[in-house]
């Protein structure tokens, strides 16, 4: 029976696809305002409840204003340098750097993904934990699962957000790179990243119990920390691939 932050994660991420569908109709980056404003306020709402996983929402939420933080010099090396992606419409900070509005997006979609990490690993235990027998799947088997989940969730959505802004709020390829494979208008090196950005969540947010020991991955990471590392490595392994097919261009 999922929980009230469960229910509030959902709406998010419901709303947030409908915002992102709207936008994409009629081209407008100030649309995505008010869902940001929706998902603080639930979010705020559910941290301030009395609930079993609202520390995981509140550890989500540093996680991902330390990837949004952390990405976004890299977008801005993307649109203003090597031209990778244009943004269509502007925003307060006009042809300075990437849209604010796509910005706090992107906090909403971190955070939504670490939730999603942390509250699977937590079923996954349940799940998978009796007490005659303890765990049937290792510490960090659990951490591999729930990461799987994670990041096949997250580069289907990178599919479906970043195809529907393609053409009305952002272009991809404004260089005109020869042979760029594309997966529904988004160049393939992007839900590729973020399935193995989110792959590698039991580094970014360390392990417990005996996979400390097998693994030497620190126990128990602070979200910032892993917000930190997760914003570098999404944002260095997109740019390497785009070199890639740059320099094959």
């Amino acid at each position: 029976m999922g929980t009230k932050t469960d229910r509030a994660v959902f709406t998010v991420t419901g709303i947030t696809l409908l915002t992102f569908l709207i936008a994409s109709r009629v081209g407008n980056i100030w649309i995505l305002y008010p869902n940001v404003l929706i998902a603080v306020v639930l979010f705020i709402y559910c941290i301030r409840k009395i609930d079993e996983d609202a520390s995981l929402l509140l550890s989500s939420s540093v996680f991902g204003l330390a990837v949004t933080l952390t990405y976004v010099p890299m977008d801005w090396l993307f649109s203003r340098k090597a031209h990778l992606i244009f943004y269509l419409r502007p925003d307060f900070l006009a042809n300075v750097t990437t849209p604010i509005g796509i910005i706090l997006s992107w906090l909403v979609f971190a955070t939504l993904a670490a939730y999603c990490y942390q509250r699977l690993v937590m079923v996954f235990r349940a799940r998978f934990t009796d007490e005659a027998h303890g765990s049937r799947v290792s510490f960090m088997g659990i951490g591999v699962l729930a990461a799987g989940v994670t990041g096949i969730s997250a580069a289907l959505g990178s599919i479906i957000v970043y195809g529907l802004g393609a053409g009305r709020l952002w272009e991809w390829n404004a260089v005109q790179v020869d042979r760029m494979p594309q997966i529904a208008t988004v160049p393939a090196f992007v839900p590729v990243s973020f399935l193995f950005t989110f792959l590698l969540c039991p580094y970014f947010f360390g392990v417990t119990g005996k996979a400390e020991v097998t693994t030497g991955i620190r126990r128990g990471q602070h979200a910032g920390v892993a917000g930190i590392r997760c914003g570098i490595f999404m944002g260095a392994f997109q740019f390497f691939s785009f070199l890639l097919f740059y320099v094959w261009k």
